[in-house]
């Protein structure tokens, strides 16, 4: 894996962040409820790997639990002042403890080329499926 730095940030500049991943390992979308009214587009990044910068005065949380579930698992961070979620945190095993899924428009120094060319995954949460993608990918 090559890790490279990047940074973010949300509309109005007050909050920015930097943040360490492999573009290689590539970016994901959901269609459950929310990542669908979000257009959700998000790629993870371990715990310490990422960096707020400045504005943690200016974010509001967001936690939405899914129905059939007795917790959110994941807290929805977003400027209060211009309105752009920039990223959720977790905590998964997997990922080794605390993530951050970074929302992919949030990125300033990212290159568009490079992004285009990392791979993209669909995921189907809406019907509890994460290991495949959903047969309708058009609007994700």
């Amino acid at each position: 894996m090559t890790y490279q730095r990047y940074l973010g940030s949300c509309h109005c500049q007050g909050v920015r962040y930097e943040a360490e991943f492999d573009l290689a390992a590539g970016s994901n979308r959901c269609n459950c409820s929310l990542c669908s009214k979000a257009r959700a587009w998000f790629l993870f990044v371990r715990g310490d790997k990422m960096n707020l910068l400045c504005g943690e005065e200016l974010l509001s949380t967001y936690e939405w639990v899914p129905e059939g579930r007795s917790e959110s698992g994941l807290s929805y961070r977003f400027c209060s002042r211009c309105g752009i979620r920039l990223y959720a945190t977790g905590e998964l095993a997997e990922l080794g403890g605390r993530f951050y899924a970074i929302h992919v428009p949030t990125l300033d120094s990212l290159d568009r080329d490079e992004l285009v060319n990392a791979p993209l995954r669909f995921v189907d949460n809406a019907h509890d499926r994460p290991d495949r993608a959903p047969t309708d990918t058009r609007l994700m």
